[in-house]
């Protein structure tokens, strides 16, 4: 498990060019945000910050001041930002992202920093490698540092009828969803889910009907959310992660010689889902989008165009309040979401895969 989350977020894939990211930045990118339907910043290797206010027809570059990967980007308003990446790297701006100012943190450079979320200006919360975990309530003046092995409040709450692996506190974190300031979550291997009702002053340990790798994790309250992970797993809770439906994939952990290169094909691994009102986008390995209509209940499968079909998509972003938004990958892959179709910047859309 450790080895799927660390290829997937660590190294760099030989796949074609893809998308419309500019003649001069061709090079993967990790992580995006939507701020409207037609603005968005993205995050990618060899330090890129990049920002579109056009849907996407242009991008200019930024100055991060590094050629650290960056592999997540998080805005708490237009002016208050952060981006994080390997070496725990956490860069800050206030100035709606004309300048980036890199923060310290308590982290070690062996210990990469995989999501950022922002709360509000001052408060964020970053997860990554090795169970870190970290918090500041002032801005990234300070950081403290809540990493697994460092927090005694986290607790496993009991599964009536269901045997789970131990899950030691190095284990690799890549997702975090705060849907209001008290309510949080966050997904790692070995099917980990974590959350807090107190805004992060205690999290525990919540069950889960998977031991599979969880790469992401987005909640639209405190009661409703997905998860998705390796082999093509989606999982949806209305109930605030006490009960599971699963709506794609399958949570067992199948032998290796069980699993066809078909299979492999059919469910790669999905790396990120965000719901907005009706609107719904899940992305993932070798152009695999699923789309929501119907705000998560359902998804179908779109179809990117043949040159695209084999790309992988790291993370999808839907701007506040309205059906459209971006998802960024590999080899400068960016496309905007629609409602219910990706585009990309030629224009072209995702079809429905013929039957």
């Amino acid at each position: 498990m450790r080895g799927a989350l660390a290829a997937a977020l660590l190294t760099s894939l030989l796949i074609p060019a893809a998308g419309g990211f500019g003649a001069e930045l061709r090079d993967h990118l990790y992580g995006v945000r939507a701020m409207s339907p037609t603005e968005a910043w993205a995050v990618g290797d060899f330090g890129a910050i990049a920002h579109t206010a056009d849907g996407g027809t242009t991008w200019t570059q930024a100055e991060s001041g590094t050629r650290q990967p960056l592999y997540s980007v998080d805005f708490a308003d237009a002016r208050h930002g952060w981006v994080v990446g390997k070496s725990g790297l956490v860069l800050r701006t206030e100035d709606a992202g004309v300048t980036w100012t890199p923060q310290k943190t308590p982290l070690s450079i062996e210990k990469h920093l995989f999501k950022v979320r922002a709360v509000d200006a001052r408060t964020a919360w970053a997860v990554g490698d090795w169970g870190t975990i970290i918090h500041t309530t002032d801005g990234g003046a300070t950081w403290q540092d809540r990493s697994l092995g460092s927090i005694t409040k986290v607790e496993a709450v009991a599964s009536p009828g269901r045997t789970t692996t131990v899950v030691t506190d190095d284990i690799i974190l890549s997702d975090i969803s705060f849907p209001d300031p008290k309510n949080g979550f966050i997904v790692g291997e070995f099917g980990t889910l974590l959350m807090t009702e107190d805004g992060g002053a205690t999290w525990h340990r919540h069950p889960t009907p998977t031991e599979k790798t969880l790469f992401g994790v987005h909640f639209t309250g405190r009661d409703r959310g997905w998860v998705v992970g390796i082999d093509g797993l989606v999982m949806h809770t209305e109930d605030g992660a006490h009960t599971w439906t699963v709506q794609r994939g399958s949570p067992e952990i199948a032998a290796v010689e069980e699993i066809s290169f078909r299979d492999t094909l059919k469910n790669p691994g999905m790396y990120a889902v965000q719901v907005e009102g009706d609107t719904g986008v899940i992305v993932g390995d070798t152009g695999m989008v699923l789309t929501s209509s119907d705000g998560g209940r359902s998804w179908a499968q779109r179809e990117l165009p043949d040159e695209h079909r084999l790309v992988w998509m790291r993370d999808v972003s839907l701007a506040p309040g309205a059906p459209a938004g971006f998802a960024v990958g590999a080899a400068g892959f960016d496309a905007r979401v629609d409602h219910a179709d990706l585009v990309l910047p030629d224009g072209r859309r995702s079809t429905t895969p013929a039957s």
